[in-house]
């Protein structure tokens, strides 16, 4: 339209005066929408109400917000909210989920909300940022400033979240992503969101290599109380790790098992990949374990060198891996408390176990030698009767999500069963989860 009556101007300055076209332009614009800009302007974002019920994708997930609508009292008031709604396709892909489970699907919808504006066109691809969500029930975390999910904007400007037990969701494309309301943003997703689990059913099912490092966590009597301890990062080495060095840790006993295990949990703290980044800086900096200050080895060291982060000599592998009480990290080989002065070799292609290595393990890759402590796992399916040795007691345990545990040798908690039926869902794995 603009266009048109500039046109219109010019033609009409070729064949009047100077003054006559200056009179004709200033009705011209008259005629215009006001301001001219208006065509250009963004318009104001619509109501949270408005939004949902206007777009198809969400019809299910709006009926949800209607049914249950203290979620919206939750809401923060300054700062931005991004909400992460599932499709009506997520929601049909979840069988069993009992939608009229009010308590349930608070949970759940808590879990899909951020307490920060997220706008995926201003992230920068590549980084997994941990973000913290509105969910902070005990029966689902304890994650005291909100259970996190980890998003990622992949480079082919694919986002992804993760969320429990690896479970990846995709945002939508545009016009479906950074759909904007008063308030905040909505990002749809294909898949739902699953709260995290404990460490006993995250390291079991879903990351079945760490399989040795939990069994390790049993021998040891630190199992399953480590899940009910609130806000830890845990570096738990690959079963390789342990697979290289099995003769040296096979005849410690729990006590001394334990010592080594707490030198690789740091309480009181939910680090991301990004934050051990940002620690890693030139000269290292130092965490404190769970070994306590009384202990000679206190602290692990926390380094960086080029994109590769190390933990005394151990390297990373995998990151941030989502628990019911933190985030787990795989690395690549045991930490020893009594060689805590140890720094990786920059030059080597992989760095030197800081136990004895095991006779036949010498590859390092420790496929040579059973997995270790993995016989300290639980039965969970067809299990025997359960005998008790006079000095060790290796009872079944069922534990609730939260940490809450009880002595039984069968049974699943309700919150574990609820969960289940959205990852039944989504295609994982959830056998034996009840009893560990």
């Amino acid at each position: 339209m603009v266009q048109v009556y500039t046109l219109l101007f010019i033609m009409q300055t070729r064949s009047r005066s100077i003054w006559r076209a200056s009179a004709t332009l200033i009705s011209v614009l008259a005629m215009l929408p006001s301001p001219i800009m208006a065509e250009t302007k963004r318009a104001e974002p619509k109501a949270l109400g408005e939004v949902l019920a206007g777009n198809e994708e969400l019809s299910t997930y709006y009926s949800l917000i209607k049914k249950n609508p203290d979620i919206l009292l939750q809401l923060p008031h300054s700062g931005g909210v991004t909400l992460i709604a599932p499709s009506n396709e997520a929601f049909n892909k979840t069988q069993s989920l009992n939608l009229e489970d009010s308590n349930l699907i608070t949970s759940l919808l808590q879990y899909h909300i951020l307490p920060l504006s997220v706008n995926v066109s201003s992230l920068e691809p590549g980084p997994s940022y941990l973000l913290p969500t509105l969910l902070t029930s005990s029966n689902y975390t304890n994650v005291t400033a909100g259970q996190n999910i980890l998003l990622s904007r992949q480079h082919d400007d694919t986002t992804v979240v993760t969320s429990g037990l690896g479970t990846r969701s995709t945002f939508f494309e545009p016009p479906d992503q950074d759909i904007p309301f008063t308030g905040g943003f909505i990002q749809i997703v294909d898949t739902l969101l699953v709260p995290p689990f404990r460490l006993e059913i995250t390291a079991r099912d879903a990351y079945k290599d760490l399989t040795s490092f939990l069994g390790a966590l049993y021998k040891s009597g630190l199992s399953p109380a480590l899940s009910s301890q609130k806000d830890i990062t845990i570096l738990a080495p690959r079963n390789a790790a342990f697979q290289s060095i099995a003769s040296a840790l096979d005849p410690l006993s729990s006590e001394d098992l334990a010592t080594v295990l707490k030198y690789h949990i740091i309480p009181d703290k939910v680090l991301s990949s990004s934050d051990l980044s940002a620690l890693g800086n030139s000269t290292g900096s130092s965490l404190a374990t769970l070994l306590g200050a009384d202990s000679r080895a206190s602290t692990v060291t926390v380094s960086r060198a080029g994109n590769n982060i190390f933990f005394n000599s151990a390297q990373l592998l995998q990151s941030d891996i989502l628990l019911a009480n933190g985030v787990i990290h795989i690395i690549d080989n045991v930490l020893n408390p009594d060689e805590f002065a140890e720094v990786p070799d920059l030059e080597a292609k992989s760095q030197t176990p800081v136990f004895q290595v095991s006779k036949g393990a010498e590859t390092r890759t420790g496929t040579r030698v059973p997995a270790p402590f993995t016989t300290w796992l639980p039965c969970t399916t067809d299990c025997p009767e359960p005998t008790v040795d006079a000095n060790t007691q290796r009872t079944a345990t069922t534990t609730g999500r939260n940490g809450v545990n009880s002595q039984t040798s069968s049974g699943m908690g309700v919150q574990v069963t609820a969960v289940a039926s959205i990852l039944g869902a989504v295609g994982v794995g959830v056998i034996g989860m009840g009893v560990m």
